[in-house]
């Protein structure tokens, strides 16, 4: 009786072991200024990152801050270290749970209110913020407001929202964050297909110049030591790139996702996602009409699998491969195994080249180069390709770039990138199966059958203050027809009416408090467009945009 006791309790403790070491994951929006700051320490070789996908857990970020608080920080700049001291104050409960000594950064503050509203102990200012041995919340304000002169013509922008984020016990993480915008003028663009900006989802046209849309994200998340499984609604970045990512980005919408990430070794990360997303192909045998005329109908029910495997050597050198489906009309299990080669699945699932998924593979790699602070990078996305000798079809994008610190000029950093997507990437002959959601490419905002080269040169002044200067120029050809046939001898590179944009851009910013970011910004642009329908009059020829914003949260 005794020696089964034992043995149940040994049993329990196997099974209940993992929970101990679970710790709450909040992801942290790509939008933050920390980013910027930990991608530039990784580059100087002080700390190595997985950036090659993203988002990043508040934890990890604090884990990274945690090593540049000892040895491996000891080499910063006196603003790097400003820096550092500024974000610790941000991650202090994080760095607490992982042990960190944050003593030295605490301040007693005389503008906290009932010791849960106002400037925390660490001068972070939180709408409201809990913490105790089971529950934990943090919630804060989204408020902003751009206005800026486009093309001589005002263009007023207001957003507000609200972002919370927090844990429940030891292994539970939740986030959700709302933003509400309003723009207004003449310029209001109403499609975004040809944009950084991500595109729209819902979105009320109040007049031909007033525009309504809202923007949300939520995430569930259970985590240990090594990983964490995710019930969400979310951006997901994968691959290099600093004026898109080739593989996936935030171009299009946020969607519904499971995502698995698991990180056992320094070395090695896998990433895993199963999206919902949102084909915009009606499904005709849903369409029904009621006695007054009116019409409802469901959208082809549309969805992705991807996964990511990376490997990371001497913290300088990072290699991942990865391959992504798209799929259409019902929801397979199958997709559901986080390590199964998909296309082997989608020939298994269906009768080949009939009825199959729309598959890619990607590959992504970086090199520090530490010893002149520099990184290099590349991204290839395969949507179609034939090895043969024959002219049979193929389909590329690529990405190539570098990001140096310090080049001759103290905290300065220059970068440079050029990105080629042959025609017919991200399409594919069934509508509902191109590798987009609402419409939008889930990969870089150029699209397809275009290139770009873009430069920056950005110079920190003060911490938080910024100014950074860059030059983009984006060649792009026809719009691919969704009729006629594909890869015909005559769709080469940019074929068809060509399309060019040009721009110049001066961005000043200062990070007053965390997550208060004020800006000043111009933009010269020209474009020339061949096919009169594809943009609107207001943006072509030379333009002269300046502005000014101010907003508070994401």
């Amino acid at each position: 009786m005794g020696n089964g006791g034992n043995m149940k309790k040994i049993i329990s403790l196997i099974t209940f072991f993992p929970l101990l070491l679970w710790g709450q994951v909040n992801y942290e929006p790509v939008t933050k200024s920390v980013y910027e700051f930990l991608n530039r320490v990784s580059i100087e070789g002080y700390i190595s990152i997985h950036d090659e996908i993203e988002p990043f857990s508040r934890i990890y970020i604090a884990g990274k801050l945690q090593e540049l608080m000892g040895e491996r920080g000891k080499n910063l700049s006196t603003l790097e270290y400003e820096e550092l001291r500024f974000y610790i104050r941000d991650f202090a409960v994080e760095l607490q749970r992982l042990g960190a000594d944050v003593s030295p950064y605490e301040s007693k503050s005389d503008f906290l209110f009932f010791n849960h509203f106002g400037v925390n102990n660490y001068g972070r200012y939180n709408l409201f913020e809990w913490q105790d041995s089971l529950f934990s919340v943090t919630v804060n304000p989204i408020l902003g407001y751009d206005y800026s002169y486009v093309s001589s013509s005002t263009h007023p922008h207001r957003w507000n929202g609200l972002s919370m984020y927090g844990s429940i016990g030891a292994n539970v993480g939740f986030e959700v964050n709302f933003r509400d915008n309003l723009e207004t003028g003449k310029t209001v663009d109403f499609t975004r297909s040809f944009s950084r900006k991500t595109g729209y989802t819902f979105r009320k046209k109040n007049s031909l110049t007033s525009l309504e849309y809202d923007e949300v994200n939520a995430n569930l998340t259970f985590s240990n030591s090594w990983g964490s499984v995710t019930i969400g609604k979310d951006y997901n970045y994968y691959g290099e790139g600093l004026d898109g990512k080739l593989i996936l980005g935030s171009k299009a919408p946020s969607f519904p996702q499971l995502k698995i990430e698991v990180s056992p070794v320094s070395w090695f990360k896998f990433s895993y996602i199963h999206g919902w997303l949102n084909s915009q192909v009606t499904d005709s045998m849903s369409i029904r009409s009621s006695i007054s005329g009116w019409k409802t109908f469901f959208q082809v029910p549309k969805f992705i699998a991807a996964h990511m495997f990376s490997f990371t050597a001497a913290e300088v050198f990072n290699f991942t491969l990865g391959e992504s489906v798209i799929y259409s009309d019902r929801f397979q299990p199958m997709y559901l195994i986080p390590v199964l080669f998909f296309r082997i699945a989608d020939h298994y699932l269906n009768v080949p080249d009939n009825s199959a998924g729309n598959a890619q593979l990607f590959w992504s790699c970086w090199y520090k180069v530490t010893g002149i602070s520099t990184k290099i990078y590349g991204n290839l996305f395969i949507d179609e390709l034939s090895l043969e000798k024959s002219s049979l079809p193929h389909a590329i994008g690529y990405t190539i770039g570098f990001e140096t610190v310090n080049p001759l000029i103290e905290e300065s950093e220059v970068a440079f990138e050029y990105t080629k997507i042959e025609p017919f990437v991200y399409f594919h002959r069934e509508d509902a199966q191109f590798y987009s959601s609402y419409n939008y490419q889930l990969g870089h905002w150029i699209g397809s059958n275009g290139d770009e080269v873009f430069f920056s040169f950005k110079k920190r002044i003060l911490r938080g203050f910024s100014a950074k200067v860059s030059y983009a120029y984006v060649r792009k050809g026809s719009i691919e027809s969704r009729t006629a046939p594909r890869y015909a001898p005559e769709d080469t590179f940019l074929y068809g009416l060509r399309k060019n944009y040009q721009e110049v851009t001066l961005d000043v910013s200062y990070e007053v408090i965390h997550d208060l970011v004020v800006r000043g910004y111009y933009q010269y642009r020209y474009v020339s467009d061949e096919d009169a329908t594809r943009t609107p009059k207001w943006q072509l020829g030379a333009n002269n945009d300046i502005g000014v914003s101010a907003g508070y949260g994401l």
